[in-house]
């Protein structure tokens, strides 16, 4: 039997087993110690590894990812003029020995689209017609975004994500050459008509399975959450929507609250997807599917993670689409050092010279500790362990009168420094949580003990009581401040909506309704539109 937590008073005894009761009569202060791998192992752990190294909890290692990132990066930055800004979102062909490139270009809240060639994918030339097309200042599409390109027996059809007074929806252009474009239709080639996409619909990405036109497209009813659909079309024009939609939803950690397609492939063991997912540090995700509609993660994700500090993609990737050329894959991608800065990049498909890597977070979640008396005060916390600039450690405990934690209970303060800190809660239960992070995945913060002191009013007996999470997660959020400094908060939160990111001081007025906004808002929550910059 695995030992639990151990609870120890001023004689130090310890209740080894988890079925075990200790009786201590009347001391003023008993304490309870996590710090063994059986102590933690005894909770939840998510992203944790405690047996690696006994006595010490780290965050668990991935699979390497089998992209390297190119040394030539970025391959691609802004121009001048109607791209001055920044680039993103490419979309690339290999035909005739020629690598092609569709492409995003900004400046201010407007983006059109651009074309660029190149002999051998890392080496580009722009088009003098730049931008090849242009959003339409009084339409539906103001300003335009995620080109996606097929070319078939019939032309170039390129399918784009356009935002305007309404909200985002996508559009339709055709082709002979790549180059010169017509839009179809005066409005919108693609809405939303369900209930989870009637919001936005957004980051097209099409692939022609026989004579069928398959569009993997995300969408939201209203509220920014962001999930993956699927529609088909036998003419690129007239779309049917499946009513299995949506496929695949954001499940929160580097996801957040959206998820993005960005390519789709259909291979004979079935589909593989790379998708964007994430608001604040977008990073990119791989799935595959038997069937095109289910759906599996790769357990290596996110396979395109964040740059290191100070790296030109340190805060965002995005936007990926794998190229094959021979047996060389690469996979192109937006990437970004600062909010708006974004450039495109290049990985290749290089499998085992990765080293493995660790998680970005994880969290530790203990059993229900019993102290056997209502009245009992959890005084204070303590814990120890290791971390440096790039990485952090937050610990926190809460207590109540029920067995399980519920809106009840009361949580003490989120402490992110080592040492001892005062708690002062009230409550027969108690539980502790620790969340690790990193901004750097060669290294790991380490955790070595967390010891939580109490009080009982009178001689009692206390025991681990296990119990079921019942929904309550831990997120672990690492909000740079400084070069060097981080600053973990540890948020302890009941499974539902998607988490929405906390709250920074002050507001931004939208420049089309005047609406005010929180300052990490790209869309207006009224009129849709863009706040700061153009969408994504």
């Amino acid at each position: 039997m695995r030992r639990a937590a151990r609870m120890v008073g001023t004689a130090t005894i310890a209740c080894a087993l988890l079925a075990s009761l200790c009786s201590v009569g009347a001391l003023a202060a008993l304490t309870v110690t996590w710090t063994t791998a059986a102590d933690f192992e005894g909770g939840t752990l998510y992203g944790l590894d405690a047996s690696s190294s006994p006595g010490q909890l780290t965050l668990a290692r991935v699979a390497p990812s089998p992209w390297v990132k190119h040394a030539l990066n970025p391959i691609l930055g802004p121009g001048s003029g109607w791209e001055a800004d920044w680039v993103d979102s490419p979309s690339v062909l290999y035909e005739g020995g020629v690598y092609k490139m569709w492409y995003q270009g900004c400046v201010g809240l407007r983006c059109d689209i651009g074309y660029a060639t190149s002999p051998d994918g890392l080496n580009w030339t722009r088009s003098p017609s730049n931008p090849v097309l242009l959003a339409n200042a009084s339409g539906w599409d103001q300003t335009l975004g995620n080109p996606t390109v097929v070319h078939d027996g019939t032309g170039y059809h390129m399918w784009y994500a356009g935002n305007g007074p309404l909200a985002i929806q996508i559009g339709y252009a055709t082709s002979p050459d790549g180059l010169v474009w017509t839009k179809v239709g005066n409005g919108p080639n693609f809405m939303g008509h369900q209930s989870w996409d009637s919001g936005a619909t957004s980051t097209p990405f099409v692939l022609k399975v026989g004579t069928t036109f398959v569009l993997y497209f995300s969408g939201h009813p209203g509220n920014f959450a962001y999930s993956i659909g699927r529609a088909t079309s036998s003419d690129g024009v007239t779309w049917t929507e499946d009513l299995a939609n949506p496929l695949m939803y954001a499940q929160g950690g580097w996801e957040e609250s959206r998820i993005h397609p960005t390519w789709v492939a259909s291979a004979g063991s079935g589909f593989e997807m790379y998708y964007t997912g994430g608001y604040n540090e977008p990073q990119v995700g791989r799935a595959t599917s038997v069937d095109g509609w289910n759906w599996t993660r790769d357990a290596a994700n996110p396979v395109l993670a964040l740059g290191a500090p100070g790296t030109w993609d340190q805060t965002g990737v995005a936007v990926a689409k794998v190229v094959t050329v021979g047996s060389a894959t690469r996979l192109y991608y937006g990437g970004e050092s600062s909010p708006e800065n974004w450039r495109i990049g290049v990985a290749d498909y290089s499998p085992g010279t990765s080293s493995p890597r660790y998680r970005a977070t994880g969290y530790f979640l203990s059993q229900v500790v019993d102290s056997g008396f209502r009245n009992t005060t959890w005084d204070s916390i303590d814990w120890s362990g290791s971390f440096s600039g790039v990485t952090g450690i937050a610990v926190s405990v809460r207590a109540g009168n029920t067995p399980v934690p519920d809106p009840s209970w009361s949580n003490g303060p989120v402490l992110s420094a080592p040492g001892s800190s005062l708690v002062q809660l009230s409550g027969r239960f108690a539980q502790v949580g620790a969340a690790l992070v990193t901004q750097n995945d060669s290294v790991t913060p380490v955790l070595d003990q967390i010891t939580v002191t109490y009080s009982t009013p009178a001689t009692g007996s206390q025991s681990i009581l296990g119990f079921g999470i019942l929904g309550w997660i831990l997120l672990a959020i690492v909000v740079p401040l400084a070069v060097g400094l981080i600053l973990v908060l540890l948020l302890v939160a009941r499974r539902g909506p998607a988490w929405a990111p906390p709250p920074p001081q002050g507001f931004l007025p939208c420049l089309a309704c005047g609406a005010a906004n929180p300052t990490y808002n790209r869309f207006c929550t009224d009129c849709g539109r863009p706040i700061g910059g153009p969408p994504r």
